[in-house]
């Protein structure tokens, strides 16, 4: 029954987000300016987890690197959330060599500015950014990178704290001079909408009944509007009808 389980995993990227061209267009918009060598609009982008925020950011970077000259570079914090870590990815990710570890921060922001000298624009997303560590000084790196450049460095923050919880000194904040863009929950129409794409993609034809998608995004929606929560139901079930030998997912194998 199950095709590939790969469209209903966190770590697929759909060619194109559901539901979410308001925000898509907005952190273009945010983006652009990089790509013309001005001055961009730093964003950071808010809400719950599991509602396309990360989806939707590296959607636009992906087209920003196919469509123009401009370099696009997503960072974890959660796998770089230290000052030197973040730096020194960022610089082996704009093609540098790695720097041997211990490298100083100043030398590492040398090397970075020395890039953008010699090369464009670059926009950084700083995804899961409440994970990293002394933000103040991360963010203030960034911006004094700006000062002295012709090409422009923007950077998206993706967190899922709100603005008011994200610590940072007066300083960097008059800085960074940052636009929010919140992110809300999936309705039950767009997590439908999602959940029937990579049925398409996941399944057989005609193994997942249109009732099943619709029970399984109306509890997801009431919940939380999480797609992932759905996508793990809609996967889950899936499964268990697959053990049992059924031809079709039925309500029942939908566990709550």
């Amino acid at each position: 029954m199950l095709r590939s389980e790969t469209y209903l995993g966190t770590g697929f990227q759909p060619e194109k987000p559901v539901g979410r061209r308001r925000e898509i267009n907005r952190i273009v918009e945010a983006v652009k300016p990089v790509t013309r060598r001005r001055s961009p609009e730093n964003l950071l982008v808010y809400g719950p987890a599991g509602i396309g925020k990360t989806t939707c950011v590296r959607h636009v970077f992906d087209r920003m690197e196919d469509e123009t000259t401009s370099k696009a570079v997503y960072i974890n914090c959660w796998q770089y959330n230290t000052r030197p870590s973040l730096l020194t990815e960022l610089l082996i990710q704009l093609g540098y060599p790695a720097p041997r570890k211990g490298k100083p921060v100043d030398e590492l922001l040398s090397k970075i500015q020395e890039w953008l000298s010699k090369n464009r624009g670059v926009a950084v997303a700083l995804d899961e950014f409440d994970q990293l560590q002394e933000r103040t000084e991360v963010i203030y790196d960034l911006q004094m990178l700006n000062e002295d450049s012709e090409n422009q460095l923007g950077i998206v923050m993706v967190s899922n704290q709100q603005p008011s919880t994200l610590k940072l000194d007066p300083r960097s904040r008059s800085r960074l001079n940052c636009q929010t863009l919140q992110f809300k929950p999936y309705s039950t129409q767009e997590l439908i909408e999602i959940l029937e794409k990579r049925v398409e993609q996941a399944f057989r034809p005609g193994t997942v009944p249109d009732e099943v998608v619709e029970e399984i995004a109306s509890q997801v929606a009431q919940k939380s509007g999480d797609c992932r929560q759905a996508l793990n139901q809609l996967l889950r079930a899936g499964r268990k009808a697959d053990q049992a030998g059924q031809r079709q997912v039925v309500i029942d194998d939908i566990e709550e």
